[in-house]
């Protein structure tokens, strides 16, 4: 499984306008074969930052992820940036032998 985090700084007051903006991609990602889940969240300290978790089957996953239709018309045309204050933030991390989430143990 691959998991995939970003950070995005929005200008301030667009956050909703952003996630909106995402909307068509965040559901096209969830229909991709290989998709585990594609969520967002914003944080509860900072209204203008926007989290982005995705998970992956495996690297080839993401990798059909990035070649897909809808990546390749965000890169050439991303209707969100406009609304972004700065270059976001990624982590990337590939997890062998892993297939979701588990549970916390010590709750």
């Amino acid at each position: 499984m691959i998991l995939i985090t970003v950070r995005t700084k929005v200008k301030p007051g667009t956050a909703e306008d952003y996630l909106a903006a995402n909307r068509p991609f965040l559901e096209a990602t969830r229909r991709e074969p290989g998709n585990k889940w594609f969520e967002q969240y914003r944080s509860v300290d900072d209204p203008d930052v926007v989290l982005t978790t995705e998970a992956f089957d495996d690297a080839a996953a993401g990798e059909a992820h990035v070649a897909s239709e809808h990546f390749q018309q965000f890169l050439e045309d991303p209707a969100t940036k406009p609304f972004v204050a700065e270059a976001p933030d990624i982590i990337y991390v590939d997890i062998p032998d892993r297939d979701g989430w588990d549970k916390m143990s010590e709750f």
